[in-house]
């Protein structure tokens, strides 16, 4: 193997890592949305036309429609890049943070100059600083990068000219 192909099958492997990320992610929050909207409708149709005999009250159900909202709004996102795929975004850095998105996980994100915030890797955090030239590969409704690829800096002695 040459490091041309080295580089088609990372390139290759990071797609399938961000894809199944999504097919994780829709599967995750498609069966907790499948769930919450079954149990709406068993509770509405059970207080709006049984009196509510199995328990339901019009406060519960109003609590599984706001949950069953926000899984369906977080299954979607998955969902529409899966149909649309992905997106590649030429730009700068702008900001760079991290945050604790639950308990036990860290999230890292950059922003770029064209609007895009992306999710990123704790690897490609620490690499790219605010302020690089980046070519990024990613899913845009969920914000999911599959590959980024530093460009020279405009201003710089090897930069081939402004691309973006």
């Amino acid at each position: 193997m040459n490091a041309r192909n080295d580089g088609a099958v990372a390139e290759e492997l990071a797609a399938a890592r961000a894809r199944g990320g999504l097919l994780r992610g829709l599967l995750i929050w498609g069966l907790a949305f499948a769930g919450v909207a079954g149990a709406f409708a068993f509770f509405f149709v059970d207080r709006l036309f049984l009196g509510g005999d199995n328990g339901g009250t019009w406060f519960f159900v109003g609590f599984l429609g706001f949950l069953g909202s926000l899984f369906g709004f977080q299954a979607a996102q998955p969902l529409l890049d899966l149909r649309g795929g992905p997106r590649e975004a030429l730009g700068v850095v702008t900001r760079s943070w991290s945050r604790s998105d639950s308990l036990v996980m860290r999230s890292h994100y950059i922003r770029l100059d064209t609007g895009q915030i992306l999710r990123v890797g704790a690897a490609v955090h620490a690499e790219v600083k605010e302020g690089d030239r980046l070519r990024a590969t990613f899913y845009p409704h969920s914000a999911t990068m599959i590959s980024v690829e530093k460009l020279p800096r405009v201003g710089s002695h090897d930069a081939p000219g402004d691309l973006s």
